[in-house]
């Protein structure tokens, strides 16, 4: 779910991992539809084959009976498919929009987080590469900005971030809530701890 006011990279991810699962869906209705017509297809030419074994005779009418009967079924059975589906995709959309809606959230935190941590090292003069995540990582880190386990999580959630927008799989939505949750308060957390070169020296007594 794109929304204005959202940056140009945050926008193109989220096509990206909306994209990628509408493109998934339709492939598996194509095979889905393919499953049944084939079933039934198939079903249709054993009980030919069947009769054909028996010996039965069949006149023009029967034949033209069977093939009504099973061009009747096959149209019922795909219709009924179709509509099993439709209602499966309403409801898949409803759960896709609330993911696309979590994936953005997370999505969103980790880029304050970005922005967040560029403004404080630069803020505090701090010469790092700004176009390097783990860099920025490790000066917050260094100056004890963020603990050992805020960077364990800013690995995971770095490594969850890109596989919401190139994975091949869902991620279990529940997960991604609580990292973002968890990245939004590091990013706080950064915005509000003095650095060790800040802190103040204790003053020697006389």
């Amino acid at each position: 779910m794109i929304t204005a006011g959202q940056s140009p990279t945050l926008s193109y991810e989220l096509f990206q991992l909306t994209q990628r699962r509408a493109n998934d869906h339709r492939v598996r209705l194509a095979f889905q539809l393919y499953a049944v017509g084939g079933a039934v297809v198939g079903s249709i030419a054993l009980a030919l084959y069947f009769l054909r074994q028996l010996r039965v005779t069949l006149t023009a009418a029967d034949v033209a009976i069977l093939l009504t009967a099973g061009v009747g079924l096959a149209t019922s059975a795909i219709s009924i498919l179709c509509l099993v589906l439709v209602k499966a995709r309403a409801r898949a959309s409803i759960c896709n929009d609330s993911y696309v809606v979590a994936a953005s959230n997370l999505l969103a935190e980790w880029m304050r987080f970005e922005a967040g941590g560029r403004a404080r090292l630069e803020q505090l003069h701090v010469d790092f590469n700004p176009a390097s995540i783990r860099d920025i990582v490790t000066h917050l880190y260094a100056l004890k900005l963020i603990s050992q386990v805020d960077r364990d999580i800013l690995n995971e959630a770095l490594r969850l971030r890109n596989e919401l927008v190139h994975g091949s799989s869902q991620v279990e939505r529940r997960r991604v809530d609580n990292m973002a949750l968890m990245v939004r308060e590091i990013t706080r957390r950064v915005q509000c701890v003095t650095p060790d070169c800040e802190r103040e020296l204790p003053v020697p007594a006389h």
